[in-house]
């Protein structure tokens, strides 16, 4: 890489994907989608960590961004991880650390779909945990489209990168393990892949949900959807369960041995399950869920962020305050400081004038 082209790790205006029509809009993109690849210390994702990370982002008009660092891991290179990528002790103990750069690579991370080989059950969940270690959350899974080239593959031929290579390319797959030859290994492999098989729309929601049944929450499964679309345990004691009915378990999983992005999930099920309760309480004390014609103006002025008497709301930020005004009593305000509690309150609401229809 010629270091006078790159700005605090990122290179600009060179073309990883050459620029004809076909070949820089081979994906349709509904935001900017990054194809990445670590090199880590080992394979364990909770506790290791990455050493290398080269990433190259397509933005929607085209325009390609590559991001590449050596990282000092803070903690031994295990023997085997060196004998895969070549990476020692010495040739990081110089480099900056993950926390070093966590702002930057926040910062070229966000709000973007997410791309490689293997990324599901390894790079992404890697990223994360190093994230979280210095309360950065670029990523949030729920709501990123994750276009995995080796599960199209294995959904395809069953093979690994190499023979990827050789299948799609008619090529050796020339430095194995150098993160950067892997990101454009990959992104080739995808290229092929799309004009081999026409039942792949060319666009990363169509290959994020090819390669996902829609039902899984986190990254490792440990919350799923059941038929009705209510987010369920998929393990231990309380497996098919409703989540929401569990707190003191959700509460387990947050001190446990878990993926960040599972405690996340937890915590956000957890937090909504102390707001219905507080919200069902709220309601309960002013005797709204009594009378339709308040449940439907309350529904209303929620839905619609507006006043509809007797109740006025205000909003900041993401809080949505509201107020009944009653001459009857004082007026009863409650704070919705989260849009899940918004969207609970509505459910709540929802759920109750429909069973009176």
């Amino acid at each position: 890489m010629d270091q006078k082209d790159v700005a605090d790790g990122v290179m600009k205006h060179t073309y990883y994907i050459p620029q004809t029509e076909t070949e820089s809009k081979f994906l349709q993109l509904e935001k900017p989608i990054v194809f990445f690849d670590l090199e880590t210390t080992g394979t364990n994702t909770i506790k290791d960590r990455i050493i290398e990370i080269c990433a190259i982002k397509v933005n929607t008009d085209g325009s390609q961004e590559e991001l590449y660092h050596l990282l000092n891991p803070t903690i031994p290179i295990s023997p085997g991880a060196t004998a895969v990528h070549g990476i020692t002790d010495e040739m990081v103990a110089d480099k900056p650390t993950f926390g070093d750069l966590a702002e930057q690579l926040a910062a070229y991370f966000e709000g973007c779909d997410l791309g490689g080989y293997n990324i599901k059950r390894f790079d992404v969940p890697m990223l994360l945990e190093e994230f979280h270690r210095y309360k950065k959350y670029p990523i949030h899974y729920s709501e990123v489209k994750l276009v995995d080239v080796m599960a199209i593959y294995h959904r395809k031929e069953k093979r690994d990168l190499a023979a990827a290579v050789k299948f799609y390319c008619d090529r050796e797959h020339q430095d194995a393990h150098s993160a950067k030859a892997d990101v454009l290994a990959t992104i080739d492999i995808l290229k092929r892949q799309l004009l081999k098989y026409g039942d792949l729309e060319p666009n990363t929601s169509f290959l994020h949900d090819y390669l996902d049944s829609g039902n899984t929450v986190d990254i490792s499964g440990k919350f799923i959807r059941n038929e009705n679309g209510d987010i369920v345990f998929s393990f231990g004691k309380h497996q098919g369960k409703l989540a929401c009915t569990e707190p003191d378990y959700l509460k387990w999983m947050l001190n446990g041995d878990f993926p960040v992005d599972t405690k996340m999930v937890a915590n956000r099920i957890y937090k909504n399950c102390i707001w219905e309760n507080e919200i069902k309480d709220w309601l309960h004390h002013n005797k709204i869920m009594q009378d339709t014609a308040l449940a439907s103006a309350l529904y209303t002025a929620i839905k619609y962020e507006k006043d509809i008497p007797p109740f006025t709301t205000t909003k900041q930020d993401s809080k949505v305050k509201v107020t009944y005004n009653t001459t009857i009593e004082p007026p009863s305000s409650f704070t919705l400081v989260h849009p899940d509690a918004v969207a609970t309150l509505l459910k709540t609401l929802d759920g109750w004038l429909r069973q009176g229809d």
